[in-house]
Order: C-alpha cells, then sequence, then structure tokens
C-alpha cells in the first residue's frame, strides 16, 4: 500500500495536544470540527488523509476524557463476577449512552459478559477486542486512589489505562472521527469488550464461539509491533493442611500465617509470614533469629529489602520485590523467592507452611523457567521459553495453598506437559514429605498463532513500521494470554511499545500520553484500511 503524501507529513508532526498548544481546528462541535477536515476543506487529501489528520489533530483529548470516564468504574471482576457487578453495569449503561450520541448499535450479551458497539450493517469486516474488567488495585499500594484517574508528567494514571481502557477510548474515538467525517464500513465494525479476561473467560469464550467471525480480529491488549504468537496459559494449584506444628528441640519458632500477591496473573510485589516464638522462648528471642536470618540473607542476595516487626505477641516478616504481569516474570521481581529464603534459615517448627516455604525454596526460587520443577522447555523460533512463576500463597480454612501460573510455548502437546505437571506433583509431595499435593484447578491452554503473511498481519505491520520508522521490525509472540487467542488468526496490536515499562498489572498503572496519542493513530489507520469504503 502507497503511504499518502499527508499521512507521511502526520507521521512528522508533533501534536499540538502534547506540546500544550490547542490546535484551532479542533476547537467547537463536533459537526464544526469535522468540517474543517472535510473533502471541501481539504480537495486534494483522500478520505484516509482527511481521516488521519482529524485523528492526529483533535483525538488525544478525546480519548484521555473517554478513558478516565472509563476507569472511574470499578470493575473489579476478580471481586464481582460481571454478572453480580454493580460497576460493569453502569459502564454498560455508559457505552449505551455512548454509542447512541455517536450513531452507534450496542447490545450486551449474556449476564453482562459481552458489551458490543457496532457501526455499519452486513456481515462483520472487522473485530476490535477488548476488556472492560480490572485487576484489583490495592490503595496501600498506589500514590493516589486507582480509580481517580489524572494526568501528570505526561502520563495518564489510573487502574485500566493502558490495561484496557485506554485503548478501548483510542478505539472509539477514532471510529467516531471516521462517522463524524462520512465515511462508511464495508460491513460492520464491532467493539468487542469483554468483561471477564482477568478471571472468568467463559462468557467471552461463549460469544466467541457462536457469533459471526469478523473477516479480521484485532485484540488491543498486548504491544507492538504485532503479536502473532501466544504462549498456552496454565494454572496449577498445591496445597496442604497447615496442621499441628512438629515440634523439636531446635526448633524454635512456629510460622502461623503466611501471604503473598494478589491475583494469578502478577507476580507477588510483597509477601509476609507471620511467626510466634516456640514455648519456652520469648519474643525478643525470636526477634533476634528473625533479624539474624535476614542478615545473613542479604549477604547472600544484594537485592534483598526485608524487615520484621513486632504485633502483638507474634512477628511479622515482610519482604519486598517488584511486582509485573506475570507472562514477564522474568522482568520483575518475586517477593515469595525472598520470602522463602529467609525462611530456610529459620528454625521452625515443621507444619504445611513450613513445608510450603521448603518447596518454594527448593523448587522456584531464581528459577524462572521451570527447571527445578521438571517442566522446561522452549520453541526455538518465535515464541522462546516456558515461563513459571508462584503467584498467589494463602492461609485460609486451615490450608495453605500456592497457585502457580506458567506460560507455554508451542512445540510440547497437552498429554505431555500433564505428564510432566504429574510428575513435579510428586516431587513436590516428596520434598514435603508427603504434607504438599496438586490441588483441584489445574489447566493446560495450547498456543495461539496467526497467519504471519497473510493481510491481517502484513497490514498491521506495515502501518507500523512506517508510523514508528521501524523498517526491520518483525512479528512478535507474548506470553500472556488475550481474548485474541479466542478468535482464529487473531492478532495484537498495542497499546505496550518496544522498550517502554508495562505497567497493566502493577501499581501507579500508567501510559504515556505519546504513546496513546500513536496508538490512537496506528489504530485508526488501521480500521480505514481494513474495513472502510476505498475511495473511489
Amino acid at each position: 500500500m502507497r503511504l499518502p503524501s499527508a499521512a507521511a507529513f502526520l507521521c512528522l508532526v508533533p501534536s499540538l495536544a502534547l506540546a500544550g498548544q490547542p490546535d484551532a481546528r479542533c476547537q467547537g462541535s463536533p459537526k464544526a470540527r469535522a468540517a474543517r477536515f472535510s473533502a471541501k476543506a481539504m480537495k486534494e487529501a483522500s478520505p484516509q488523509e482527511r481521516h488521519a489528520a482529524y485523528v492526529q489533530a483533535c483525538a488525544l483529548d478525546e480519548v484521555v476524557e473517554l478513558t478516565q470516564q472509563l476507569v472511574r468504574f470499578k470493575t473489579v471482576s476478580s471481586e464481582v463476577h460481571a454478572s453480580k457487578s454493580p460497576e460493569v453495569a453502569a459502564m454498560g449503561r455508559f457505552l449505551q449512552k455512548w454509542a447512541k450520541a455517536h450513531g452507534m448499535a450496542y447490545r450486551a450479551v449474556g449476564a453482562n459478559d459481552v458489551f458490543e458497539l457496532s457501526w455499519g450493517s452486513g456481515e462483520p469486516s472487522l473485530g476490535l477486542v477488548f476488556h472492560g474488567d480490572v485487576v484489583p488495585a490495592p490503595p496501600h499500594e498506589w500514590k493516589r486512589p486507582p480509580f481517580e484517574p489524572y494526568v501528570q508528567d505526561g502520563r495518564l494514571f489510573g487502574r485500566g489505562v493502558e490495561d484496557d481502557k485506554g485503548p478501548l477510548a483510542s478505539a472509539l474515538v477514532a471510529l467516531d472521527y471516521a462517522r463524524q467525517l462520512g465515511l462508511k464500513p464495508q460491513g460492520r465494525v464491532l467493539v468487542i469488550v469483554g468483561n471477564g479476561e482477568e478471571s472468568d473467560w467463559n462468557g467471552m469464550g461463549r460469544y466467541a464461539a457462536s457469533e459471526p467471525k469478523p473477516t479480521h480480529v484485532i485484540s488491543v491488549d498486548s504491544s507492538y509491533p504485532v503479536v502473532a504468537a501466544q504462549s498456552g496459559f496454565v494454572a496449577w494449584n498445591l496445597a496442604a493442611p497447615v496442621g499441628e506444628a512438629v515440634k523439636s528441640p531446635s526448633a524454635t519458632l512456629r510460622a502461623v500465617d503466611v501471604k503473598g500477591g494478589e491475583f494469578l496473573t502478577q507476580v507477588p510485589g510483597a509477601a509476609t509470614l507471620k511467626l510466634v516464638p516456640a514455648e519456652g522462648r520469648t519474643l525478643a528471642q525470636a526477634l533476634t533469629e528473625v533479624r539474624a536470618a535476614i542478615d545473613a540473607e542479604q549477604k547472600a542476595r544484594a537485592s534483598l529489602k526485608a524487615e520484621v516487626k513486632e504485633d502483638a505477641q507474634a512477628l511479622v516478616l515482610t519482604v519486598h520485590g517488584k511486582a509485573v504481569h506475570a507472562s514477564i516474570a522474568d522482568e520483575g521481581h518475586n517477593a515469595l523467592w525472598d520470602l522463602s529464603a529467609v525462611a530456610a534459615r529459620l528454625p521452625l517448627e515443621d507444619n504445611g507452611i513450613a513445608a510450603m516455604l521448603r518447596v518454594l525454596a527448593q523448587r522456584f526460587d531464581g528459577d524462572h523457567f521451570g527447571k527445578k520443577l521438571g517442566v522446561a522447555y522452549a520453541d526455538d523460533g518465535l515464541m522462546g521459553p516456558l515461563i513459571a512463576a508462584p503467584t498467589v500463597l494463602r492461609v485460609a480454612d486451615g490450608q495453605v495453598s500456592l497457585g502457580v501460573n506458567m506460560r507455554r510455548p508451542r512445540g510440547q502437546d497437552a498429554a505431555t506437559f500433564n505428564a510432566a505437571l504429574d510428575k513435579a506433583a510428586a516431587l513436590v509431595g516428596q520434598d514435603s514429605g508427603g504434607r504438599l499435593k496438586e490441588a483441584t484447578g489445574r489447566y493446560v491452554g495450547d498456543a495461539h498463532e496467526a497467519d504471519t503473511s497473510g493481510t491481517l498481519v502484513t497490514t498491521l505491520m506495515d502501518i507500523y513500521k512506517r508510523h514508528k520508522n521501524a523498517p526491520d521490525a518483525k512479528p512478535t509472540s507474548v506470553r500472556g494470554g488475550t481474548y485474541a487467542r479466542l478468535f482464529p488468526k487473531a492478532v495484537d496490536f498495542g497499546p505496550g511499545f518496544p522498550g517502554e515499562e508495562y505497567t497493566g498489572h502493577a501499581p501507579d498503572e500508567s501510559i504515556s500520553l505519546e504513546s496513546l496519542h500513536v496508538g490512537t493513530q496506528m489504530l485508526a489507520e488501521a480500521i480505514h484500511t481494513l474495513a472502510l469504503t476505498p475511495a473511489k
């Protein structure tokens, strides 16, 4: 596809909005603004050039405002299922009202499982896929309230601004600008918003399986340039009864509670272990022992950040890591590793908590790739190695449990991998003296791949290469799992740019205004190229 001269020019011109200078063409009502980018006002420009110019000049402020409106809905699906969530229902009413005001149809599918906005008529030609739910945002981890979005230092902050409400706003504004210019889609363009991506995929799974398939499907929930493959998602759980502690002359501390991680798909940024002195020992003696263990481990791993505090008649050991999405666990620092390492230096009475900490130290500490568990393998091509991360450690109802999230590449079938997990379960059973067993909830997903030589991938790659001046860019794979995997040959196109830190599941989630702006422009061009009527 040729690069239109106006589009080439726009790729090189910084946004006036980003520079703090309002563009006069963006003032007034939508009708008045659109008139300034009409065929009459831009006589030598093609429809695609006019759409690109309108988005480049005016879209950012609207995208930021719409993102902020969406972020204010506390749509945490792991806390309240979409079918019962008043926040999800309220967001649905907001989107319904928005769609009506902007010439689009709206429907809720299932029990608020999916919100669908559509523009045009006929069979679906393009599906733009997002999720409206977000991961939890513990307020104590944030500098400011996570559901009160704000702009600071060129970045938009708030839970969901990157994952996935900012991209959703980009798509809606880009589509609306095309509509305002009188452009028409070939077939229907669908904006598909699932509300269980961070917890229960069943609703979107039913939608994807039963609804007509768009010719092209783009999810905006990962990274650039184009994500053409995804690792298979794996959930694996271990558990043991806490039980009575086995006393011994050498054991001077008892573990009574342990906690780390907020949800399966995030590497824990903090973890705690609650301890009490063994019979005949004082709290002061226990405090001395824990401080000694921290000091000794500090000499072995300089990155250790740990402290211990008194809490009534107990001690609480806290370690700090770096929380990141579990798909990029090797870019973070797992607090459970450090907790288990310090615990390994403590003279603990043997119970289920102590056994779980031993298994963490022996089978997970220092190993991102499942080698110590015996489940490691790799794809030498696009997808790289399996990654394994312990992410949720809890005590509840007399049980201590550990949730493990893995991302597995192509190259090993499900039967072979399940057999490896069976062996790993046997290993941890042996390590724990029979205390630990695999709990229910095992899930082993397969890798997803798109056609890297097909129209969808080649079109998006062309757009990215030009906008980012990256002629050597190639399609990539991710270990994360997005809704794209539910649609045959679907891909992800953003929102994360190479070299930028992804903050989607982290405290103080944010996205730069520049990235949001460029992403909106590229998505607008993709919409035009793949779904709008060609210029006559």
